[in-house]
């Protein structure tokens, strides 16, 4: 072939067609071989013998596949390989092959035939391209994928790619770093650094002049810095890393699909130099791993928060809390502590939603928490069970520690909560059981400092009580008779019944005082005294207010219908009902369904009521005001109502308790109290009604001051509504006749 290249290997002034061809074939990357017909090696170019070792001469008498086949290629290839050339169709395909000394190298294959002009075989021409780096990438990724697959933890995994890339890129030194939520670098993996320069960047915060890595996590862009002496963003940091021998840094940023920087992937180099495009290949893989990682332990921990924590104040839930106690109560019982369980429970929460709303309600739920969590030591636990209760496990702890963390816990609830611009007062109620006195086991421990606690409330609240044995009896009861309650308003089993109240000045019937009233078909008769705080305490209490406001109004409708004149009826309405919102409307729409007058209504309702002025308690006696129902404030003299409040309130009747009508005849406090409730009734022009009447001395007491009206046992009992009409037909023309016992 005539060379048309000078002596220095450049081509002449005019090259020929096959001199080009030649310069191509020789300087290419890509190693080629020619052989002729019988298999023997006519060409081979400079990249084949750079690639693979072998010379032309290495081939004499024997077949280059001999040579190359390494022992690992399927012996399909070998049969495809010899066979293709009388198939007349090229071959392509990875082939792992050995060099001369020994080494594997994968190369991209394509073994092409050549025919003369008659299709006889002559020769074949085989182009082989080194694709070692790609395999091995290929293999790297494999096996990282599949240590993510096994859920590897975090850090075990960050340290696996560093190691990895280490060995695929023998030059370099790996690093990996997180970035916390605070834009602080957190090390996690650096195997061949050593743990001194991890210490010291740990907590170190992303800048713009923080080395390769914070600067690159703080831009959110790659930092390749090919001089570490001389850069200033390695001012304050190159002395931690010239003295290993390392002189550049390359950190590209690890984002998230969010967007957010979650860390960096860095290569230190041992020379002053930019990242090779193998480099850049590694970085990419690496970079799409460490981001799967990170979000699937980020998607792995929220699972775990929302299975283990409380969503809305970080503490732990009622699940990991019986973990815990768990784990406590299952350790050695020669080691075994004692434990004080606390259920603390915010008192009349709701009322907080009612009046700020929801989001109020939950900064407010947030601020306990961390009062609570501020007063428990590093061995204690802070959990939150439901919407505004919280158990407090105290570990070695015994009745005088429980105690005395009960009255810190109730004295830090009492400190004010400032609640976007707005004073917030709080109390709660705590219950206490003890392990292993109380229980021994995680489920009576939780449930006994449960039924302690509803013990606290139904003390009156704002303080903390002990478990005892005699609760768990009230508990039972107060769950069977709850079960029965439900059943019993879903039933027909509840009836009202009437109490006549009679005016001082003519007599007549001044109104009558509905009464609820429970017949058991197995327990009998179950007083409201007994089944009312149940309804409470169970969440029911709302809806039988209800069904007695219906059926009162019903009742009365009847009668007016049958010609009866009953001016009024009284209805006893909870203060977990007064509460609601929806409670107004309720009345109005009652009234109306029974064609009634808002003024043939009284609602009855108690003194802590008014006290409890929340923004729910005022808007609905103001709109009960407007729309001509009658309030009435029933037991009067029993709480801490002061003039001023009462004189405020739009209450336009007041209720002597009975427990003063018992003593009036024999006790000069409970005259005073009587003759001042009645007097202040006169003077704020409101009607004073005394009930609980038994006797003719106690009528005249009350006469004589003026008491508009009175009930009680000197003029009836409470009456069915068949009876009432009974007692109205006896009483009809005979007033003096109302003064004796029904």
């Amino acid at each position: 072939m005539h060379d048309g290249r000078s002596a220095g290997g450049c081509l002449t002034a005019n090259p020929s067609r096959l001199d080009l061809i030649e310069l191509a074939i020789t300087r290419t990357d890509r190693a080629i071989l020619i052989s002729n017909a019988e298999g023997h090696p006519c060409y081979l170019n400079p990249a084949f013998e750079a690639l693979l070792g072998y010379g032309l001469d290495d081939f004499a008498g024997q077949a280059p596949w001999s040579l190359l086949a390494g022992p690992m290629i399927d012996e399909r290839l070998h049969q495809r390989a010899r066979s293709f050339g009388n198939t007349g169709g090229g071959f392509s395909d990875d082939l792992l092959l050995r060099t001369r000394s020994g080494d594997p190298v994968w190369v991209s294959a394509w073994l092409d035939p050549v025919q003369d002009a008659q299709g006889h075989f002559t020769h074949l021409i085989a182009m082989l391209a080194d694709t070692t780096q790609s395999k091995r990438l290929q293999v790297f990724q494999r096996v990282s994928l599949d240590a993510l697959s096994r859920d590897m933890p975090l850090t075990e995994f960050m340290g696996h790619i560093c190691e990895q890339v280490q060995a695929l890129a023998p030059d370099t030194v790996c690093s990996i770093l997180g970035v916390d939520e605070n834009r602080k670098l957190r090390p996690l993996a650096a195997p061949s650094l050593p743990a001194s320069v991890a210490k010291q960047i740990d907590g170190l915060e992303i800048g713009p002049r923080t080395g390769s890595c914070g600067t690159a996590a703080w831009r959110g862009e790659p930092v390749v810095v090919e001089d570490i002496e001389t850069d200033p963003l390695w001012t304050d940091f190159k002395h931690l890393f010239l003295p290993l021998g390392l002189r550049a840094c390359w950190s590209y940023p690890m984002v998230l699909r969010d967007g957010r920087v979650a860390g960096t992937f860095a290569f230190y180099f041992p020379e002053r130099r930019p990242p090779s495009a193998w480099h850049l290949r590694l970085v990419e893989a690496c970079l799409s791993l460490c981001v799967m990682a990170i979000e699937r332990h980020e998607a792995r921990t929220q699972i775990r928060r929302l299975a283990y924590y409380d969503a809305l104040t970080g503490l732990p839930n009622r699940v990991l809390m019986r973990q815990r106690v768990e784990q406590t109560l299952a350790g050695d019982p020669l080691r075994r502590k004692s434990l004080a369980c606390l259920c603390l429970d915010l008192d009349r929460f709701k009322d907080i939603n009612d009046a700020y709303g929801l989001p109020a309600g939950d900064m407010v739920l947030e601020a306990v928490s961390q009062r609570l969590l501020d007063r428990a030591s590093s061995s204690d636990m802070v959990a939150r069970m439901s919407a505004d209760a919280f158990i407090i496990l105290l570990d070695d702890c015994r009745a005088e520690g429980a105690a005395a963390a009960a009255q810190d816990l109730l004295a830090s609830l009492r400190e004010p909560f400032e609640i976007s611009g707005t004073t917030v007062s709080l109390s709660g109620s705590i219950g206490i059981a003890l392990y292993p006195g109380d229980a021994t086991d995680v489920e009576t421990l939780v449930n006994n400092c449960e039924t302690a606690m509803f013990g606290a409330k139904a003390a009156g609240r704002a303080n903390y009580h002990f478990f005892s044995p005699e609760m768990n009896a009230a508990n039972r009861d107060r769950l069977e008779l709850g079960v029965a309650l439900r059943e019993a308003l879903a039933d027909g089993q509840l009836s009202l019944a009437f109490q006549p109240q009679i005016d001082r000045n003519s007599e007549e019937i001044y109104g009558v005082e509905a009464l609820a009233r429970w017949t058991h078909p197995q327990l009998g008769p179950v007083g409201p005294d007994r089944f009312i705080p149940v309804a409470e305490q169970i969440g029911m209490i709302e809806d039988i207010g209800l069904w007695a406001l219906r059926t009162a109004c019903a009742q009365l409708a009847h009668w007016r219908a049958a010609g009866r004149h009953i001016p009024a009826v009284s209805v006893n309405i909870s203060a977990q009902q007064f509460r609601n919102g929806a409670f107004c409307a309720q009345v109005g729409e009652t009234l109306a369904a029974h064609g009634l007058a808002p003024s043939d209504l009284t609602i009855e309702i108690t003194e802590s009521l008014m006290l409890d002025q929340t923004a729910a308690v005022t808007a609905n006696t103001d709109a009960l005001s407007k729309m001509g129902v009658n309030l009435s404030m029933d037991d009067f003299g029993t709480g801490f109502s002061s003039l001023s409040l009462i004189a405020r309130l739009p209450v336009k009747e007041l209720k002597i308790d009975r427990a003063f009508i018992d003593r009036l005849e024999s006790d000069a406090g409970a005259q005073a109290v009587a003759t001042a409730i009645i007097c202040m009734g006169q003077s704020l022009n409101m009607r004073v009604v005394a009930e609980g009447v038994e006797t003719d001395a106690q009528r005249r007491f009350l006469d004589a001051l003026g008491c508009d009206a009175q009930q009680g046992y000197l003029y009836s009992r409470p009456l069915t509504a068949q009876a009432m009409d009974d007692w109205l037909d006896a009483n009809a023309h005979s007033p003096a006749g109302r003064r004796r016992r029904a």
